[in-house]
């Protein structure tokens, strides 16, 4: 096996990709393994190295792992690379902001534990594929992907960095008209409703920790849909705080309190289109994008993703009945 890490040296708040290569080198030679490491460059510049990983795996007929270094867009370019490639694995160093995705297994803590990354195995899960691109967790649109679209242009004034652009951008939001009014089918049920926001999950967590789908799985060939109908402005607040600790749902319920205002799905194939007339933003692992429809399916067993040897280890502990 082959071990390339791919690193994003403008991912996160600063360049770690010269303490990474140290890390990455004591790591290598503590379990006698041999590393390449190389740095992307522009957008897109991910998913080209996986390709020519790929490639490269396919003409050797051996297992390559991709370690990918840097936050949920990095990741999601290297998956955009190897998806549908068996001898590929891709593993997550998370040095982003907000690194999602290794939510649905560890801790940020556990994924920088390089040994015990670098010794983990690979597991097989599904992607959520749309007319916007593939998503590993969680497509969203709605009032949470409005408030990230909007960061981008408070972070251009001066002195209005991070936290800032992001409160701004939710003030911006709240003070404006909430709701799009939504045609949804999930496997041929259609739903018509004026919704704050709609999460088609594969996995569990999006925007820097919101557990959207606390029961969803990765690789059991179903989506998740939460919907969050349109509410008045003084409930937003508890209503969020709810849905962000992933408190709205059990066993596949909707918790009493939520239930006039919050529904929930499983489906295999969902299609949404925006029945106003201005465009509702959806985000995917971190991009967002503007659109009138969206057209959201699973696909199962697209690729394989690496657990660190310490969370398998937890994983096959024995649970004592009490």
């Amino acid at each position: 096996m082959k071990h390339v890490f791919i690193i994003n040296p403008v991912s996160g708040k600063k360049n770690v990709s010269v303490a990474l290569r140290a890390q990455i080198r004591q790591a290598a030679q503590q379990l006698g393994l041999e590393t390449e490491v190389i740095n992307s460059k522009y957008k897109g510049h991910c998913t080209e190295l996986a390709r020519q990983w790929v490639q490269w795996a396919e003409e050797h007929s051996e297992i390559v792992r991709l370690y990918s270094c840097g936050g949920d867009g990095t990741l999601n370019e290297v998956l955009m690379g190897a998806k549908g490639c068996p001898l590929i694995e891709v593993a997550c160093v998370p040095c982003g902001s907000g690194n999602d995705f290794i939510r649905n297994y560890g801790s940020n803590e556990d994924f920088l534990d390089l040994p015990s990354l670098m010794s983990g195995k690979a597991q097989t899960i599904d992607m959520i594929e749309t007319n916007a691109g593939w998503s590993a967790s969680i497509c969203a649109a709605g009032l949470d992907a409005q408030v990230a679209y909007g960061i981008p242009k408070y972070r251009r004034i001066p002195l209005c960095g991070g936290s800032m652009a992001y409160y701004l951008s939710i003030v911006e939001q709240l003070c404006g008209k909430m709701g799009k009014k939504l045609s949804i089918d999930i496997d041929g049920e259609h739903i018509e409703q004026d919704c704050l926001l709609l999460a088609i999950c594969n996995g569990s967590y999006y925007g820097g920790g919101f557990f959207a789908a606390p029961e969803a799985s990765m690789n059991d060939g179903m989506l998740d849909v939460v919907i969050v109908k349109k509410i008045n402005r003084l409930r937003i607040a508890k209503v969020l705080d709810v849905y962000k600790k992933g408190a709205h749902l059990h066993d596949g319920q909707v918790r009493e309190d939520l239930a006039d205002i919050l529904e929930f799905y499983r489906g295999r194939e969902i299609h949404v289109r925006v029945l106003d007339e201005k465009p509702i933003i959806a985000t995917l692992d971190g991009e967002c994008t503007p659109l009138m429809e969206l057209h959201a399916a699973v696909v199962e067993n697209c690729v394989k993703v690496v657990v660190p040897q310490k969370l398998l280890m937890k994983q096959q502990e024995p649970v004592y009945a009490e």
